[in-house]
């Protein structure tokens, strides 16, 4: 090689993924080994020149590689990588190139990449053999640090420094056992059974305020009952136990036996980010302008756990817990203004945020199952509280769903009778034109009222689709009408925005595409489960997926949502309005590479549930 393209060759190695990582000694040494290859637009790289000769960057312009039967495969630019898969293999390529655009390839010679993988971690792990492993990979260090927190079982922050009594012990006796024991509540037990709970807000409300004698015994003003969490259940599980049953701790139970506490108190404590306090607060806000006001902070919890480097899945969930104490105070609220409903009602939630899969500036979707058929009285109340509950979301920062897929649409705040029709109607005859409503709603999930109302919307909905091949025929076919952008940086499924910048939709044309497979391998496999990580398990109990395919597809939706999030809080820091919409040309390197894998995985997903669920020609 021509020594005077020594240096340039080495700057822009130290731009590309994962050579970055090499000394400065290492990287010098790989440029000069660097072979330089010219194609003129049109011109195809023989198949003989790929197989097992090495890595290929493009340095400049753009090729096209194409599968044996001329489908795309992927479009590469400036930075993109090509060349792995074929290194270790005999005979012809697994796939055609193509220059699109007059352009420069570097090759790293086999011998010299593969010292590389033996010897340097960074770029080893960057070519694992699976995209699903380098996914996993970039990941790794994100998931860590939130694991050990938010996904971790209660059973491993669990108090058992117990104060326990029984119901006959005088209050006072029981007051002095929290003190010894420097509890904030004491446990009340017959034998080994719990039977209630008393709190030092117990103590105060129903002790002092009361003027009930402290030499009364403790069942007199314990709480009986109690709820409890399952030590194996994960934190983000015991924080919405709390917001459900608005409560501020839960006795753990292991093996059917009480074996600590788990209170607000420690999980703040313990919590990296300020979510935990954002919901405390919301549940204390007496009016709409008192949540409206919390805006900025949940802003500002959605940007720091970004910024923290949590992991994606962590974040939705946190996020969602957020949405749903807003969505759940504003009932609350509703039904103080209003009074109380004339009927027994569910109030759930739909897409998205039943999924668990909120984010900086998600919408809404929801609807109300009523318990019957209201007369125009009764109908009026149900109106009024949902336009209380969705306008007030919308100031709170939740905007108005653009397909009107809420309460307040009076087709979505119906008796549970009609729903039920409606499903009917939606999966047991199918037309194309359905699609649009059950999209939102085959997700949903209760949020307040009588939760067996949307028990049976869910039972319903198992029932009429199991063993109904045309609907999920219908489902895998009108989800194939999106394809994953595989060739977006070249002129390739891009749009314009408002500044005439070419961008991809990455909720539309990635996100999107996975939550529909996930939704399709639950349905078959008859799972009433709505969230992405449940529903792949699911399907992996039914035998619809292996454990690798609901791994790979997992790494690929987090690492999909870790580059949302990014984008979004750069936005969000400059003052612009996030979206779901990415320029490529501000993505990183890295971020480009790793893209490429999870969109491949997506379309090769696809085409499986094509053949499997026989979706080809089922709409025209």
């Amino acid at each position: 090689m021509e020594q005077s393209l020594l240096p340039n060759i080495f700057d822009y190695l130290s731009t590309v993924d994962p050579f970055d990582h090499l000394t400065a000694e290492a990287r010098n040494a790989l440029a000069s080994s660097v072979d330089i290859l010219y194609l003129m637009k049109g011109e195809a790289l023989d198949g003989h020149k790929i197989v097992g000769q090495g890595l290929f960057i493009v340095r400049l312009g753009a090729v096209e590689q194409c599968n044996p039967d001329r489908s795309l495969r992927a479009r590469l630019a400036d930075g993109d990588l090509f060349g792995f898969s074929q290194l270790h293999r005999n005979g012809a390529c697994d796939y055609t190139l193509t220059a699109i655009e007059n352009t420069l390839l570097y090759r790293i010679p086999k011998q010299v990449l593969m010292q590389l993988i033996e010897e340097i971690p960074a770029v080893r792990d960057h070519f694992a053999a699976q995209e699903s492993v380098r996914l996993a990979s970039t990941a790794a260090m994100a998931e860590a640090a939130d694991e050990a927190m938010y996904l971790r079982p209660v059973s491993e922050v669990t108090n058992r420094n117990l104060a326990l009594v029984s119901a006959s012990t005088p209050i006072r006796d029981v007051a002095q056992a929290m003190v010894a024991q420097h509890r904030s509540s004491a446990l009340v037990m017959a034998g080994d059974q719990l039977v209630g709970i008393v709190t030092d807000r117990d103590m105060t409300k129903r002790v002092i305020a009361e003027g009930i004698a402290t030499t009364e015994p403790v069942e007199m003003v314990m709480t009986r009952d109690p709820q409890i969490i399952d030590g194996q259940s994960s934190l983000i599980e015991a924080i919405e136990a709390m917001m459900l049953h608005n409560v501020r701790s839960l006795p753990v139970i292991e093996q059917g036996k009480v074996t600590g506490v788990l209170t607000a108190t420690s999980l703040v404590e313990k919590s990296q980010v300020q979510a935990v306090f954002l919901i405390n607060r919301i549940y204390r806000q007496e009016s709409l302008a008192q949540l409206k006001a919390l805006l900025p902070q949940r802003q500002a919890v959605f940007e720091t756990l970004v910024e923290t480097g949590m992991h994606a899945r962590s974040v939705q969930q946190l996020m969602a817990l957020v949405a749903d104490a807003f969505n759940k105070r504003l009932l609350q609220l509703g039904e103080q203004a209003l009074g109380a409903a004339p009927m027994p009602y569910a109030w759930f939630v739909a897409g998205s945020q039943a999924r668990n899969e909120i984010h900086g500036f998600s919408d809404q979707d929801n609807g109300l199952i009523l318990a019957r058929e209201p007369d125009p009285e009764e109908k009026d109340y149900f109106r009024r509280l949902a336009e209380f509950v969705c306008y007030g979301l919308a100031e709170c920062g939740y905007s108005l769903c653009p397909g009107h897929m809420m309460a307040t649409n009076p087709r979505w705040c119906v008796s549970l009778d009609q729903w039920l029709a409606y499903y009917r109607e939606w999966i047991v005859h199918p037309e194309p034109q359905a699609l649009l409503d059950i999209s939102v709603f085959l997700d949903v999930r209760f949020l307040y009222g009588q939760a067996e109302l949307v028990d049976v919307l869910k039972h319903k909905l198992t029932t009429y689709t199991r063993g109904n091949r045309r609907f999920l025929a219908i489902l895998v076919a009108n989800s194939l009408r999106v394809s994953p952008p595989l060739g977006m940086f070249r002129q390739f499924v891009l749009a314009k925005d408002g500044e005439n910048r070419s961008v991809f939709n990455i909720k539309k044309q990635a996100l999107s595409l996975l939550v529909d497979l996930a939704r399709i391998y639950a349905l078959a496999a008859e799972s009433r489960e709505t969230e992405m990580t449940k529903r792949l398990q699911a399907a992996v109990d039914g035998g619809i997926i292996s454990p690798a395919s609901r791994q790979e597809l997992l790494e690929a939706f987090s690492f999909i949502n870790q580059v949302r999030f990014r984008h979004q809080r750069i936005a969000m820091q400059r003052g612009e309005t996030a979206s779901h919409t990415i320029a490529p040309a501000l993505l990183t390197q890295f971020e480009r590479n790793h893209l490429k894998d999870a969109f491949r995985i997506i379309a090769r997903y696809q085409e499986a549930a094509q053949q499997r669920f026989h979706a080809r020609g089922v709409l025209r």
